[in-house]
């Protein structure tokens, strides 16, 4: 069995691919890896440029090919395919640290912890920069209960996709489905599996460079309000996930799936009330929504009072949303401690 299976989603980055092969592909550790990477529909080159790849290296680069289905469909097929002991998704645009992922596979032969996690680094190569993500509060190669588990010291709150490595048989045993031609579909990524975590290992290693800045990522500003239906699909089925656990799993493993469902509400709230340009609309979708999360759940909507552009819309009855952006900034900051 190999120890690791990488999936790599594949859709249109023939201009990426090579790196992100050329630095997993590694001698020191071909024999403890399998790389799945799935064309999902790609259009352009990025599959014969695999198919180079897999000649040369036949026992470890996979190729599937399939009709487009989205993100969330290669991950889909990769833990339904995966023959490692541990699986980690890779996008095809990012990379890693080929030094510290040598050491990091080494370890994880040695590993059994349902879940592993590590350090990563954000790439804000059009703005010339980079931010690291380190795990400051956690101590190298210690192994934590999840229940027993401070959630506070998890730096960003929540483990994310870039920095998590689950055991294979975790992800199927959670029954882990993602959306299919849906954006944000690793909020899913980052919550199912974790309701089955008992165990976590950190590994002080910065391992995973993540590109960002890429004018068609979903995290784009401008993508985030053309892809907000997908992103209110995944908003629900956190929400749902929530209530329908609270009374079902610890304490600890809920407080940390309603804490990543709260980050993503204020994104969720952020897009209508901050980023989105047609207010009259925005008002109509977000007033929509805002009734749905009263009706399904007045603990998860209470919480968001403590966001103050949401507390104050909501007084308002979201009047604010057709006051221009830079005005309600300012007025919310002179008034956010009156309500």
């Amino acid at each position: 069995m190999k120890v690791l299976t990488i999936l790599v989603p594949v859709y249109n980055t023939e201009k990426y691919i090579s790196r992100c092969l050329d630095s997993i592909l590694l001698k020191e550790i071909l024999d403890d890896i399998e790389i799945i990477t799935v064309s999902d529909g790609s259009k352009d080159n990025s599959a014969e440029i695999i198919k180079k790849y897999q000649k040369k290296y036949p026992d470890t680069v996979i190729l599937i090919e399939k009709e487009n289905g989205g993100h969330g469909s290669t991950i889909n097929v990769g833990i339904k395919k995966a023959t490692g002991k541990y699986f980690r998704v890779l996008d095809s645009d990012d990379w890693v640290n080929s030094i510290d992922f040598i050491k990091f596979v080494k370890r994880l032969k040695k590993e059994n912890a349902d879940l592993v996690v590590d350090d990563y680094q954000q790439e804000l190569i059009y703005e010339s920069r980079s931010e690291e993500i380190f795990q400051n509060n956690l101590k190298d190669n210690k192994l934590y209960h999840f229940d027993e588990f401070d959630i506070t010291k998890i730096e960003k709150d929540y483990f994310a996709m870039a920095n998590s490595t689950y055991k294979t048989s975790i992800l199927r045993k959670s029954g882990l489905k993602l959306f299919e031609k849906t954006f944000y579909v690793d909020m899913q990524y980052n919550i199912i599996p974790m309701i089955e975590i008992d165990t976590f290992r950190y590994y002080k290693l910065n391992i995973y460079r993540y590109f960002i800045g890429r004018k068609d990522q979903s995290m784009n500003l401008q993508n985030f309000v053309r892809n907000r239906d997908d992103h209110e699909r995944v908003m629900k089925f956190l929400i749902e996930t929530c209530v329908e656990n609270r009374n079902k799993i610890s304490n600890n493993k809920y407080k940390y799936i309603e804490k990543i469902t709260f980050n993503m509400l204020y994104t969720h709230y952020a897009i209508y009330c901050i980023y989105f340009t047609d207010k009259n609309q925005a008002s109509k979708e977000i007033k929509k929504f805002d009734k749905y999360l009263y009706d399904k759940d007045k603990v998860i909507y209470n919480l968001t009072n403590d966001i103050n552009f949401v507390r104050i819309n909501r007084k308002t009855n979201f009047k604010f949303l057709k006051i221009k952006n830079k005005f309600i900034l300012k007025l919310l900051n002179i008034i956010k401690k009156i309500f």
